[in-house]
């Protein structure tokens, strides 16, 4: 059993978080090595907003591109922002027992850490899917010394959420095994429309580019106004147009990815943005 503690959010810095993985991730990965890897350029596009715009992020790296691009792993960190992990081989958490979600976690941990020689404190799983059948990942990502997660999307959607989680970041108490303590959930922010009485998920990927950057805006407005920090995230492939378009992706893969770039510069203009663990320690000074 899971118990749920509410952590006191802050009304002024927010959390950005950048999934790196390259544009044909959600393919079957026996086929990735077909594909032009892209992933550079655009997060280096990602990275150079950010530093104009003066906003710092936590990048959760694919275990994967780190491993073949182990430089930009190194240009990330040395720019003052988070590495944290994406897992390695970008398999949702549903398709893999206990033992192989293990090893993949631990694969991608010892990646980073080896590349940064720093800790590596927070996970992202591949397409949100920690839900409530795999809440079991949480155990062994408490064991392997990740202190935060955020992959839990409190929306109902066919392929990820838990809509009656908490909206808000909170401690998770975990079943006790081996050295595993405490994990701190932070979700992805979405916005409680009061007619529909529904959580409308607003934080970044496909949701940034299919809503109008008014209603985006109006929505992290609103967090922020009730002393809610708001969490976003993006894709680097979302700033890269120009990536190659195949069958097997879906339509939202593509739906208004030309705008993005200008959408993305305009939100780290109006909002400041930190890492999640930078916002994790401004939280504990207060």
């Amino acid at each position: 059993m899971y118990l749920m503690e509410h952590v006191l959010a802050d009304d002024m810095l927010n959390i950005l978080q950048i999934d790196v993985e390259d544009w044909y991730c959600d393919l079957d990965p026996a086929d990735w090595y077909k594909y032009e890897m892209r992933v550079a350029g655009a997060t280096e596009k990602v990275l150079s907003i950010l530093k104009e715009t003066k906003n710092k992020a936590t990048f959760f790296m694919l275990g994967y591109v780190a491993e073949r691009l182990p430089e930009l792993v190194l240009r990330i960190d040395s720019e003052g922002h988070e590495i944290a992990s994406h897992g390695y081989g970008h398999r949702r958490i549903p398709d893999q027992t206990p033992e192989e979600f293990e090893r993949d976690v631990t694969r991608s941990i010892a990646i980073l850490e080896k590349i940064t020689g720093k800790k590596v404190r927070g996970y992202r799983a591949p397409q949100f899917t920690i839900i409530k059948d795999t809440l079991w990942a949480l155990e062994i990502l408490s064991a392997h010394g990740i202190e935060y997660d955020s992959s839990i999307f409190p929306v109902k959607t066919p392929l990820y959420g838990i809509p009656d989680a908490p909206l808000f970041p909170h401690r998770i108490r975990v079943k006790a095994k081996e050295n595993g303590k405490d994990l701190l959930e932070i979700p992805l922010s979405v916005y409680r429309a009061p007619l529909l009485g529904k959580n409308i998920p607003v934080a970044g990927g496909f949701y940034f580019r299919f809503f109008p950057y008014f209603f985006v805006s109006h929505a992290l407005r609103k967090l922020n106004s009730a002393g809610n920090v708001a969490v976003c995230y993006l894709h680097p492939w979302e700033l890269d147009p120009g990536k190659p378009r195949v069958d097997g992706l879906k339509w939202y893969h593509y739906y208004r990815i030309a705008s993005t770039e200008k959408k993305f510069r305009k939100l780290m203009r109006d909002f400041k943005f930190t890492s999640t663990q930078e916002w994790i320690e401004h939280e504990r000074r207060d």
